[in-house]
């Protein structure tokens, strides 16, 4: 009987160290291999939002970076600012993942826009094409229009720095 009263306590103690082991043990962000590692960026079907250029004016022109946010996102908050520090030596195109025009505009007017141009991905249509796991997610694409890197989770600026550093080799 006494077996009995003691069980749920051995219990709780055993469930609550298995997750603090597990809270604790969540790496900040993911590096997740993509069936489009070194393939050419799919032609994502994307509705224009703002901005002042398109994917067709850089596409297989010059490197650029796509990060999916939202502004329901609260990880996307906290990586809109190092977004923000690398926007003006990079060309970052944004896309809103299942949100509102209404939505994303107060949340670029409240944070700032560090995208060249936003796009809107109301649906989801692109972010399968993309394989997206979820947002944030940002993706590297080379010159050549290939995917080079993708980065699920927040990017902070170390890791930023150590993606374009491997990229630049």
């Amino acid at each position: 009987m006494k077996y009995l009263k003691t069980l749920p306590i051995v219990l709780f103690f055993i469930l609550s160290f298995f997750l603090y082991w597990k809270i604790t043990h969540i790496k900040e962000s993911k590096e997740l291999s993509s069936a489009l590692l070194n393939k050419d960026l799919p032609i994502l079907p994307l509705e224009f939002f703002e901005g002042n250029i398109s994917l067709n004016d850089i596409y297989k022109k010059e490197p650029f970076i796509i990060n999916y946010f939202a502004s329901w996102c609260a990880p996307c908050r906290v990586e809109h600012k190092v977004l923000d520090k690398f926007s003006r030596d990079n060309i970052i195109i944004g896309i809103a993942y299942k949100d509102s025009k209404k939505n994303v505009k107060s949340f670029l007017e409240e944070l700032g826009n560090p995208y060249k141009a936003v796009l809107l991905d109301e649906k989801g249509r692109a972010a399968i094409e993309l394989g997206l796991y979820g947002v944030p997610e940002t993706y590297f694409v080379d010159a050549s229009g290939k995917i080079k890197y993708k980065q699920v989770g927040p990017l902070t600026i170390e890791k930023f720095e150590n993606i374009i550093n491997l990229l630049n080799k």
